[in-house]
């Protein structure tokens, strides 16, 4: 491990060589990780260099990291806890049963309530809860989020060739020059008003694919704030954790 010192501060990084790279790249894990990837002919000498030269973003991105994840503390998946579902917080409810079999979770009034088998120990009833959450989530997704397209694409008269539902590390969504469009199955849990910016954004690219001032000015014409949905999908990242 690598570092340099600025001031009060200190960048520690990890630097991974490989054959086919012709550039420095610097990536910023989500825990707040610096790896460097670099040709075998760049020295530490000049990483160091591209390191101080880029310290002031390295250090804003992890300050954002580690904010996001402070708005979103690590899930335990037990009763009590708080849940977002188009922007709305529900509070989780875990029932235990004697039957050997899951049952799907459900929404009634302000709580998500799911029911598992009461003979599970503590880890397998975690990770059985987050996985029948994401799928519910997942679900929800598909019904939700194609509704917004259809509701959408009459009013820019578009149509896409297929909308995909799946998971996405780093986008909300994305639109193929098929006409194939993707939407992260997490957009689900944003208030309606994201998600629609989030449809909007990607059914536009079906009539602009770059992101020109036309592009804009048609994403305005239907999410006129959409300036500042962009900046609340900036800055809430960490509520999408599950």
């Amino acid at each position: 491990m690598a570092s340099i010192n600025l001031g009060n501060k200190n960048i520690e990084y990890q630097v991974k060589r490989g054959k086919r790279k012709k550039t420095v790249a610097i990536n910023i894990s989500q825990d707040a990780q610096i790896t460097v990837r670099a040709p075998r002919f760049v020295s530490n000498d000049e990483i160091s260099k591209i390191i101080t030269k880029r310290a002031r973003w390295i250090l804003e991105k992890q300050e954002e990291i580690r904010k996001q994840a402070a708005q979103s503390p690590k899930k335990e998946f037990v009763s009590g806890e708080q849940f977002l579902y188009l922007g709305h917080h529900y509070i989780l409810l875990v029932e235990m049963m004697n039957q050997n079999y899951l049952i799907t979770p459900h929404i009634a009034q302000q709580e998500i309530h799911v029911t598992v088998p009461s003979f599970l120990n503590a880890e397998e009833r975690k990770r059985i809860i987050r996985n029948a959450l994401i799928k519910w989530y997942y679900n929800q997704a598909e019904q939700i989020i194609k509704e917004r397209v259809n509701y959408y694409s009459q009013l820019l008269d578009v149509s896409a060739n297929k909308v995909i539902i799946k998971e996405q590390k780093r986008r909300w969504g994305s639109c193929s020059m098929s006409g194939i469009i993707r939407f992260n199955w997490r957009a689900i849990i944003a208030p309606l008003s994201i998600l629609d910016y989030i449809v909007v954004h990607e059914l536009c690219h079906l009539k602009i694919k770059n992101h020109s001032s036309d592009f804009w000015n048609l994403v305005s014409s239907l999410i006129p704030d959409y300036k500042k949905q962009r900046f609340w999908l900036k800055n809430n990242m960490g509520l999408f954790k599950i």
